[in-house]
């Protein structure tokens, strides 16, 4: 257990985040490809990031993507690593092969390029938690820390807007209802791009519910309150 005293600054980092979120104007798009769900044994194959700005007026700007303010990046595959038939069903759903890993950058390397990338914004993505899980146990790894970024979850965002479409789970299901498609899905850099392109069309009645305040509170509240309700 930790000391109390790491507990307490570990609260008061989250607040702080939490606070500098509601306020950002920039945000970033999250996505990771694993070679499984399971996120005790299975490792991160890719990391991807795509940035959101906002017009001037943060509470009725509009999100904008821009190509240059990405990133994705390859990890490199531990040496005689063996893989049993789920890892190679997944790796081979991504598109990542072993050339492309065995020339991917060292697992710490690539989680503080990502961090150097987020440059403290706060961070969204399609099924966060397990995104959010996947890099924080990395990061603990690591340095014995969280992963230190405010968190949003897209997909249940956008049910909380969408009540009426309760049979929309997956993302593909939201770039369909969208009229969107992805490049190249389950691919983190592709994937992230569409997780962004997807907040573009929710933003219009997530803006219409902010009516003013900052969009980051205002769906931290629709969160708290779906899961008040279920």
């Amino acid at each position: 257990m930790k000391p109390l005293l790491q507990r307490w600054q570990d609260w008061r980092a989250a607040a702080a985040r939490e606070q500098a979120a509601a306020t950002a104007r920039r945000w970033v798009l999250i996505d990771v490809e694993t070679s499984g769900l399971d996120m005790v044994r299975d490792r991160l194959i890719a990391v991807a990031g795509v940035a959101l700005h906002w017009e001037p007026d943060l509470s009725g700007g509009r999100p904008l993507l821009r190509v240059a303010d990405s990133l994705e990046i390859v990890l490199r595959a531990p040496v005689g690593l063996v893989l049993d038939e789920v890892a190679r069903r997944n790796i081979l759903l991504h598109g990542i092969g072993r050339g492309e890993q065995g020339q991917g950058q060292a697992p710490e390397q690539a989680l503080q390029a990502l961090l150097a990338f987020v440059a403290g914004a706060p961070c969204l993505g399609f099924h966060a938690a397990f995104d959010a899980g996947m890099l924080d146990r990395e990061w603990r790894r690591q340095t014995g820390r969280p992963w230190p970024a405010a968190w949003l979850d897209l997909a249940v965002l956008a049910r909380a807007l969408y009540p009426e479409w309760p049979e929309r789970r997956t993302l593909d299901d939201w770039l369909d209802a969208f009229g969107l498609a992805a490049s190249q899905r389950h691919r983190a850099s592709a994937d992230a791009w569409a997780s962004a392109e997807l907040l573009q069309c929710l933003w219009p009645r997530w803006r219409t519910l902010a009516a003013g305040r900052p969009p980051w509170t205002v769906a931290r509240e629709l969160l708290a309150a779906r899961r008040w309700l279920s």
